[in-house]
């Protein structure tokens, strides 16, 4: 699992200035929704763009966190340090699981979003 979220990390990793500016559009247009827009089409628009501003944060998250090359165990290492690699990898490990589930959990409430303006635009 480590080695797939550093292989697409790698991947995503010259992306990050997008995913930081896409999270200040998304900021600027919750805000804006928030505070000039009308009722009804902040109430549409509202959880897209707070999905849009989580989901740009995790990608940012993903490239920079799994970037750098794990920690590897030398055979020749003394017990305290092949302890602390290990506990370094859980760490890693922790993440990875943490940053799978937030995506799942965003892609679910995006999904419903989108068949929320679907029906809105379609069947009105």
């Amino acid at each position: 699992m480590l080695a797939f979220y550093q292989r697409w990390a790698r991947r995503m990793y010259p992306a990050r200035a997008v995913f930081v500016v896409l999270f200040v559009l998304a900021v600027t247009a919750f805000g804006w929704l928030l505070f000039s827009a009308t009722p009804e089409f902040a109430q549409r628009w509202q959880l897209t763009a707070v999905l849009c501003a989580v989901s740009s944060l995790l990608l940012w998250l993903w490239a920079v966190v799994f970037y750098p090359e794990l920690p590897t165990i030398d055979n020749n290492a003394t017990w305290l340090y092949k302890v602390k690699i290990r506990l370094q990898r859980l760490a890693y490990y922790l993440l990875a699981v943490l940053v799978t589930v937030l995506l799942l959990a965003t892609t679910y409430l995006g999904l419903r979003v989108l068949k929320g303006i679907i029906s809105a635009l379609f069947f009105s």
